[in-house]
C-alpha cells in the first residue's frame, strides 16, 4: 500500500513538471501584453492615416499630382473621418486656390482631361464654390472647340486631293518654266541682275513696320496714361514655405483689360523656384485697375515676407 502511494506521488510530480515545461514556451512567445499589442497597432495606423499621408505629400511637394497620391485627395479622405474633419477642412481651405489656378491653366493650354479632374476636386472641397460655374463653362467651351477642330480637320483631309506619289520630271519642269515666265526679266545692259536672295514680289506686299503707321490722336493720349491700381490684395503664404520659414518673391506679367480687371497672368520669375508661383498668379487675378477703355500690358513683383510672429518663432 505504501509503495502504491509513493508511485502515485511520483507520477503526479512528473505530470506537473511536464505541464510546466509545455506552458513555458507559450509565455515566451506571447510575452507582449494585449495592451502593448494595441499600442503598436495604433502607431502603425497613425502613420498610415489619411491625414498623415496628406502631410507627407504636402512636405514632398505633391499638392495636386500624381492622381490618387497627392495632398488634396488625402486631405479629402481625412475629412471623411470625424476626428480629423476640422484639421482637414482648414488645410483644404488653404490649398483650394492652388487647385483653381491649376484648373484654369489646364483649360488655357487645352488639357481637358486634367481640367476635368481638378474641377472634380474643387467640387469635392466645396460644392458651392463660386468658381465652379466658370470652370464648367470654360471646360465645355474647350470641349466644343476641340470637337470643331477635329471636324474641320476631317473635312479638310477629305477635300484635299492626294498628290501623286511620283510626279514625272517633265511636269515639274513645266511648272518651273511657267513660274519663271511670270517673273519680270531685266536686261543686263540697263540694270544689274538682282541677287538670288532678293524677293521683289514680297517687298510690295510686306506691311510697313508698326512704328511707321500713323497713330490717331485720341488713342495716343489713352496709351500714354497708365492705369492706376485701385484695389490691391495680399497673397496667400504657401504652407510649405511658411512651415520651412522661406521668404522670396515672384514677378508676374499680366494684361489689364479695358474695364480694369486682370487677365492672362503669367510668371516671369520666382525666387526660390517652385515655391511662390501659384500664390502670385492667384493674387494677380484679384487686382483691379482704373478702367481706361483699352488693354494694357503690365507687370508687378509680389513679395513674400514671413509674419513677425513666424520670424520670431524661427
Amino acid at each position: 500500500m505504501k509503495a502504491r502511494w509513493i508511485g502515485l506521488g511520483i507520477g503526479a510530480a512528473l505530470c506537473l513538471a511536464a505541464c510546466g515545461d509545455a506552458a513555458r514556451p507559450a509565455v515566451v512567445e506571447g510575452s507582449a501584453s494585449p495592451a502593448d499589442r494595441m499600442v503598436g497597432a495604433g502607431v502603425v495606423a497613425a502613420a498610415t492615416a489619411p491625414y498623415a499621408r496628406a502631410e507627407r505629400a504636402l512636405a514632398e511637394g505633391r499638392i495636386l499630382a500624381p492622381a490618387g497620391d497627392n495632398a488634396i485627395e488625402h486631405y479629402l479622405d481625412a475629412y471623411a473621418q470625424p476626428s480629423e474633419r476640422v484639421r482637414a477642412r482648414a488645410a483644404l481651405a488653404e490649398l483650394q486656390p492652388y487647385v483653381l489656378i491649376a484648373a484654369e491653366q489646364a483649360i488655357a493650354r487645352g488639357d481637358g482631361r486634367e481640367a476635368a479632374r481638378l474641377q472634380a476636386l474643387i467640387a469635392r472641397i466645396d460644392p458651392g464654390a463660386p468658381a465652379l460655374p466658370r470652370l464648367r463653362a470654360g471646360l465645355d467651351a474647350l470641349v466644343r472647340a476641340q470637337e470643331a477642330r477635329d471636324a474641320d480637320g476631317v473635312a479638310a483631309a477629305a477635300a484635299m486631293p492626294s498628290p501623286a506619289a511620283g510626279a514625272p520630271a517633265a511636269a515639274v519642269e513645266r511648272i518651273i518654266a511657267a513660274t519663271a515666265a511670270t517673273e519680270p526679266v531685266t536686261s543686263p545692259a540697263h540694270a544689274p541682275e538682282p541677287p538670288p536672295a532678293a524677293a521683289p514680289a514680297t517687298a510690295t506686299v510686306q506691311a510697313p513696320p508698326p512704328s511707321s503707321l500713323p497713330t490717331p490722336p485720341a488713342s495716343r493720349g489713352v496709351e500714354a496714361r497708365a492705369p492706376r491700381l485701385l484695389q490691391d490684395a495680399q497673397p496667400r503664404y504657401p504652407l510649405p514655405a511658411l512651415r520651412a520659414r522661406i521668404e522670396g518673391e515672384a514677378q508676374v506679367a499680366f494684361t489689364i483689360q479695358p474695364d480694369g480687371s486682370v487677365r492672362n497672368a503669367r510668371l516671369l520669375s520666382s525666387t526660390p523656384p517652385g515655391m511662390f508661383e501659384a500664390s502670385a498668379l492667384a493674387v494677380a487675378q484679384r487686382w483691379r485697375f482704373e478702367a481706361t477703355g483699352r488693354a494694357h500690358d503690365s507687370s508687378r513683383t509680389v513679395h513674400f515676407r514671413l509674419p513677425p510672429e513666424a520670424a520670431r518663432d524661427g
